[in-house]
């Protein structure tokens, strides 16, 4: 005799808060000698790094970017620093527009997630998913007046980040989903 089982389906969704900015500042400077061009940026960039270091910045990254034009000549030194949260980038731009005003560039905040966030995040909707495939079992089979049996199979058919998703508050944070499939023997 063949065993009946019973195929259930588990979603679960939850956003989570980014915990990794990238954060790139521009400072330029066009003085009629190079090293002029230089040291004013220099100055800035000084002032820069260590604002972000006070605001617990990681992987500071710099380039640099020197040309001529007629008789002038322009210095552009790129800064990109990974912070942990949103609030900190804002303090961050806030006191760099009020202090350096037009000498900077601000570039647009890039949003993201820690490796280890990603893949705990990964483990607990793939937990949770399950724990919902489950609950819709016994569900079911109290329904139709059976009694649920042990796991067969559990399959993952979807797992990913939401691009465009009505649950997250703005862009400071992202829609992680799971779904699954989990089949059970019945039991008379």
């Amino acid at each position: 005799m063949e065993k009946r089982t019973i195929r259930v389906t588990g979603n679960y969704g939850e956003v989570v808060p980014c915990d990794r900015v990238v954060f790139v500042i521009s400072c330029v400077s066009t003085k009629p000698s190079a090293e002029e061009a230089n040291e004013s940026v220099d100055k800035r960039q000084k002032y820069i790094t260590q604002c972000c270091i006070n605001e617990g910045g990681k992987d500071l990254k710099e380039n640099s970017l020197l040309s001529k034009n007629g008789e002038m000549y322009t210095f552009i030194k790129e800064t990109r620093v990974v912070l942990n949260s949103a609030e900190k980038c804002e303090t961050l731009r806030n006191r760099f527009v009020e202090k350096l005003d037009n000498s900077i560039k601000i570039h647009d905040f890039l949003f993201g997630f820690k490796e280890k966030t990603q893949a705990e995040t990964s483990k607990r909707a793939f937990t949770n998913a399950c724990r919902v495939a489950h609950d819709k079992a016994v569900h079911l089979c109290n329904t139709i007046d059976m009694k649920l049996g042990e796991c067969v199979q559990i399959e993952e058919l979807n797992s990913n980040w939401v691009k465009d998703s009505n649950m997250a508050n703005d862009f400071t944070e992202r829609e992680y989903r799971c779904t699954v499939t989990a089949e059970y023997q019945l039991i008379s």
